[in-house]
């Protein structure tokens, strides 16, 4: 089958992948929302409610993940350092914390246990986030050297 010829001009290509994008971070972000509703929310079998979602939130993250590194982009404001990656570390193991609580408390009806359930998560997923970010950043600044003295040759 012939793929047919792009009907669109410059404005309204630029206007669509701008509405492709938008699409791509309202994905992202409705997937992440639904799977940590669905923690807080069922009891029993949680895994296997949440599985899909996570699969696919999972290689929407791998995809974009792999494709701006092998472009040589970090992000639009976030710049490849240790100071972001220690805010959004925090930030996700403070979610984590409070949704594994929560989960912890109403599940079991024990206060300290949900607490130090939260910290635990806090602290786990803080390293993991923090090492894989600054592998990242490690790999993003390569990536980059590579990239500026293929240029220059």
């Amino acid at each position: 089958m012939k793929l047919q010829n792009n009907n669109l001009d410059e404005m309204q290509e630029k206007k669509l992948l701008e509405i492709e994008h938008k699409g791509c971070w309202i994905a992202f972000w409705g997937l992440l929302v639904a799977i940590l509703v669905q923690m807080l929310i069922f009891d029993e079998g949680v895994i296997r409610s949440v599985a899909g979602e996570w699969i696919v939130l999972f290689f929407l993250s791998l995809y974009m993940s792999i494709s701006s590194m092998k472009s040589g982009i970090w992000d639009r404001r976030l710049k490849p350092n240790i100071k972001y990656n220690a805010v959004i570390s925090l930030a996700a193991g403070l979610v984590c914390a409070l949704v594994f609580s929560i989960s912890s408390y109403t599940k079991y009806h024990v206060l300290m246990g949900s607490i130090a359930t939260g910290v635990i998560m806090f602290i786990i997923i803080f390293a993991t986030t923090f090492f894989t970010l600054s592998l990242s950043v490690k790999m993003y600044h390569k990536k980059i050297r590579k990239m500026e003295t293929d240029c220059e040759d």
